[in-house]
């Protein structure tokens, strides 16, 4: 029978695994489906791009297409976790915490922090050098200066050339 600390342990593995391999998925839907075959959903969101809006000028304006992808992830980590309290198997639990914690990361890193969709005082002015670069990784690809700068489709991690500015 399995320990107790080895349970705990393999749950926290899997929580971490699933909030890292969340990375890997967000990067290749951005790139393949995002970019490919639900553009039409996907387009909306780069509108102030088009218009060249600065970024500081942009308002919220509402709910876009775009906001649709939270449903292809959120529903997913909803049915592990209540699948998983239904049936008292807690490992799909862990799993879709790990894929809602993500979820959260990326609301609040790339619609509050990136795009200001909800201003708050304190994600105004950024401190810490890995969040700028992120931030700076995500507008090149918004606003790319070069087709290299337009490949950037990942969020958390992205091209080291960022990270030397």
């Amino acid at each position: 029978m399995l320990t107790l600390n080895f349970i705990c342990m393999l749950n926290l593995v899997l929580f971490i695994l699933a909030f890292l391999f969340m990375e890997l998925v967000a990067w290749s839907n951005h790139k393949y489906i995002m970019h490919g075959f639900l553009w039409r959903w996907h387009k909306d969101h780069h509108q102030n791009d088009r218009e060249k809006i600065a970024l500081d000028q942009m308002k919220f304006s509402g709910l876009e297409k775009n906001d649709l992808f939270f449903l292809v992830y959120a529903i997913p980590a909803i049915i592990l976790i209540i699948t998983g309290l239904y049936l008292h198997v807690y490992e799909p639990v862990f799993i879709g915490a790990g894929i809602s914690l993500y979820g959260l990361t990326y609301f609040l890193i790339h619609d509050m922090l990136i795009h200001k969709r909800i201003k708050l005082p304190f994600l105004q002015k950024i401190q810490a050098k890995y969040l700028k670069a992120v931030v700076e990784a995500h507008l090149a690809h918004h606003r790319p200066k070069n087709s290299t700068d337009f490949n950037n489709f990942g969020l958390l991690i992205f091209p080291n050339l960022f990270k030397k500015k």
